[in-house]
């Protein structure tokens, strides 16, 4: 009985998850090529225009290691004024930004009590300051570009030509840059990581700008700032640990839909260490069910379509389906492993490397079909090469990551639970440079 259970449960996330996988493979596979136009930022207009005003805010806390690289790079762009909140650091961090000398880098600063909230608050107090300097120098709201960038990013060489040909049309509203990792890997985890964000999140992406569902990100995300002002508030980001998928639910709610760039991207650093990879996804797993409570929004909203709803479901569904999914595979094997270990023990040694090698072969599909569109969309940036070892061992990898991943789903509940909602910071460690 509790086998039969726990294999209808699995079936069930299983179809989920191959139906989601394969509508975006589709869309991947057949529309993006074809309506290359639809994206945002590439189609170019018939003239940029020069009155657009760009603030990229930046928050920061203990990024001592990362942080002077991200600003300068960030300044190397001749449109960008950037905003650098440091919220309390206990690290050198204040004296790395001091070091850079420039009129268009502004520093704000946090101080306790008052410091290490939510990463929503950092922004909002940034967005605060800064709506104080466009009207004080009478800058438009409609001309006024907002950004934000994690304190370990870095921007593509063509991420401001991309903005500029979107927000050139007063038509945009807001737009999320695709998300690469550095190319700079020093283990197997950061490159899973990459592949996560720069192939198998693309595609979700791609098929959410055909629903008018895509997510921002916590990173390379941009705005017009007259519209959110004017439909959400001087106070967009609100407390949720995922504050990058709460202001898109909030944005869909009000008739704002996000726009997704897929020629340029923003690179941020990948987690070497395990246990740094399950405290930060544990944390966006917490932030996915902090959503929740826009739940019956969502189901009463009649400007959301049948469409954007499922869209939404499917997102904040995902823990529980994920938790489910773990527990009845852990079950499943076990039992299996009881009722077949006489069967197995009996079975001749070639059947038994043959067993076992096509189970294998099946598990492995999904980590083949995204390797080779992560091969391919290198190949196409014209990205660093992986070695062959890393190339042949990728499958696997991809194929078995949600292993990892467990562990942070089953830390994420817990501080749910427990109503634990202090933020999870997510460790750079050492510079990316």
């Amino acid at each position: 009985m509790v086998a039969t259970i726990f294999t209808i449960i699995w079936c069930v996330a299983l179809f989920i998850f191959l139906f989601y996988s394969l509508i975006s493979l589709l869309f991947r596979a057949f529309s993006y090529p074809r309506d290359f136009q639809r994206f945002a930022g590439n189609e170019q207009p018939e003239e940029v225009d020069q009155e657009l005003r760009y603030f990229v805010i930046v928050p920061c806390f203990n990024e001592a290691a990362v942080i002077k690289r991200t600003i300068t790079k960030l300044l190397s762009f001749k449109e960008f004024e950037v905003i650098v909140v440091d919220d309390a650091s206990s690290d050198n961090s204040v004296a790395e930004i001091k070091t850079i000398n420039s009129s268009r880098l502004h520093l704000l600063r946090r101080y306790v009590p008052n410091a290490h909230t939510e990463k929503g608050d950092v922004l909002n107090f940034a967005l605060d300051y800064l709506c104080q300097i466009v009207i004080r120098e009478k800058t438009p709201f409609e001309k006024t570009i907002v950004g934000v960038i994690d304190a370990d990013a870095q921007l593509a060489p063509n991420a401001a030509q991309r903005l500029n040909a979107y927000f050139s049309s007063p038509a945009t509203n807001v737009t999320q840059m695709r998300v690469k990792m550095y190319p700079r890997f020093k283990n197997e985890l950061q490159i899973l990581q990459d592949i996560e964000f720069f192939s198998i999140n693309h595609m979700s992406q791609i098929m959410r700008m055909y629903t008018r569902t895509v997510g921002l990100s916590g990173n390379g995300q941009f705005f017009r700032l007259a519209p959110i002002l004017k439909k959400i508030g001087n106070h967009p980001w609100g407390n949720a640990l995922l504050d990058d998928y709460e202001l898109t639910i909030k944005m869909m709610l009000k008739r704002l839909y996000v726009d997704y760039m897929t020629d340029t991207y923003v690179y941020q650093e990948a987690l070497t260490s395990p246990k740094r990879f399950i405290r930060q996804r544990s944390r966006w797993v917490q932030g996915d069910l902090n959503c929740l409570k826009y739940l019956p929004r969502i189901v009463k909203s009649k400007v959301l379509s049948v469409t954007q709803k499922l869209g939404i479901y499917y997102f904040l569904i995902q823990p529980w389906v994920n938790l489910l999914a773990d527990f009845a595979v852990i079950s499943l094997t076990v039992v299996t492993l009881i009722h077949w270990q006489d069967r197995f023990a009996s079975m001749p040694l070639a059947m038994m490397i043959v067993s076992l090698s096509a189970l294998l072969v099946i598990s492995l599909f999904w980590g083949i079909i995204f390797g080779f569109f992560y091969y391919h969309d290198l190949n196409h940036f014209n990205e660093p090469k992986l070695k062959l070892r890393q190339l042949l061992i990728l499958p696997l990898g991809i194929s078995y990551m949600y292993i990892i991943l467990f562990f942070s789903i089953i830390m994420a509940f817990w501080r749910w639970a427990f109503h634990e909602n202090s933020w999870i910071k997510t460790d750079h460690g050492k510079s990316v440079s």
